[in-house]
């Protein structure tokens, strides 16, 4: 809660109750935003999740935060901070064995803090107030090797209402063409996902989806399973619910910085990985110097584990990560900001061979002041 506010809530009395609680860091002053919908909520979980979810502009003066970072609370005392114009640049290298290392692309990671502009509401919801403000990271891939092409983006945004109340989305372009998003929040009274992906249609009659035949007594025929982006089309979602609070492959990261900047031992969550669940633990390593072309910064190192709940159907055999990193990934965050500094996994090329990777930083800007190198 805010200093010197106080709210009594009786949420037996209420609808569907959430608030956020927006705060100045030039005016001592909350805004309390009241969003009511038509539902009761009698799930002890939710009320407790939508009470403590809450977004919050980082004060001056603090080294391992930037000014006007947006907190997204997500129960329990554990936070997202998203910085309002961090861009980090990483170069790709993939081990070759004995023929060394090899530079295949570059990954770059942004992030923003904007004003919310809401759409129409649902019914029974209230628009939102002025003030509101909408948090979002990204992080982008391209390169390529053995002639496989790769342009692909993630996009996150943590959004100031019910439903969704996180999007993300994911388009790749180059040698594959899709999209993929995640919709996550509370849907009639429960905290859902929504995933959708789109795929080469099949047969259709749409004429721009026909290859012209080459010879003049044959006709024009529907392609089949090309590569090309405009030859696919959006599958319908597929609705599922999900434990209070999971989160996608994006927030995983930023509440693992924040698992560093705190000096948390470990910490379990759940994410979502199209419309498949995974538990995953982010688990505190080592500390260690680590060398990138952006200097040597100290390091703690930050392991992700991860299973399948109990009762989850094996839709996936393996998990995959960030641009399909399979298996153990390893982070490297710097000790006292939670900056990445450097990533480790195995990345698939094409569907030939997984290649170790390591993808180290090499320039960044709108970062805490306290993230600097030797410290």
């Amino acid at each position: 809660m805010v200093p010197g506010v106080s709210l009594a809530v009786d949420y037996a009395s209420l609808s569907c109750f959430r608030f956020h609680v927006l705060i100045s860091t030039t005016l001592p002053v909350a805004i309390l935003l009241l969003v009511f919908t038509s539902k009761a909520i009698e799930d002890p979980a939710i009320v407790e999740a939508l009470a403590t979810i809450d977004a919050e502009t980082a004060a001056p003066g603090n080294p391992s935060l930037v000014e006007g970072s947006l907190r997204i609370r997500r129960g329990e005392g554990v936070s997202i901070w998203v910085p309002p114009a961090e861009s980090l640049e990483f170069r790709v290298d993939v081990d070759l064995g004995v023929l060394g290392d090899a530079s295949v692309g570059t990954v770059t990671m942004s992030s923003g803090v904007d004003s919310y502009v809401a759409s129409l509401p649902r019914p029974g919801e209230s628009l939102s107030q002025e003030g509101d403000l909408v948090g979002w990271v990204k992080i982008a891939a391209r390169g390529g090797h053995l002639g496989y092409e790769l342009d692909h983006t993630i996009t996150t945004r943590f959004l100031p209402q019910t439903w969704p109340s996180l999007i993300n989305s994911e388009e790749q372009k180059g040698s594959e063409n899709r999209k993929k998003e995640i919709k996550i929040g509370l849907k009639d009274n429960a905290w859902t996902s929504e995933y959708r992906a789109n795929s080469h249609c099949r047969s259709c009659t749409r004429r721009e989806h026909f290859v012209k035949a080459t010879l003049p007594w044959n006709k024009d025929y529907h392609c089949s399973g090309c590569k090309r982006g405009e030859h696919r089309l959006w599958n319908p979602p597929k609705s599922r619910e999900i434990p209070v609070q999971a989160c996608d492959i994006l927030g995983a990261v930023y509440l693992a910085r924040n698992l560093v900047r705190d000096n948390h031992s470990e910490l379990e969550l759940f994410m979502l990985q199209k419309s498949h669940l995974w538990k995953v633990r982010l688990r505190r390593g080592k500390v260690a110097d680590i060398k990138v072309s952006a200097g040597t910064f100290r390091c703690r190192e930050v392991k992700l584990e991860v299973s399948r709940p109990e009762g989850e159907s094996p839709g996936e055999s393996q998990f995959s990560g960030l641009f399909g990193i399979k298996g153990a990934l390893k982070i490297w965050l710097h000790e006292s900001t939670g900056v990445p500094v450097l990533i480790e996994g195995d990345v698939p090329i094409g569907d030939i061979v997984d290649l170790h990777a390591r993808i180290r930083l090499t320039k960044y800007q709108g970062t805490p002041s306290g993230f600097k190198p030797g410290r």
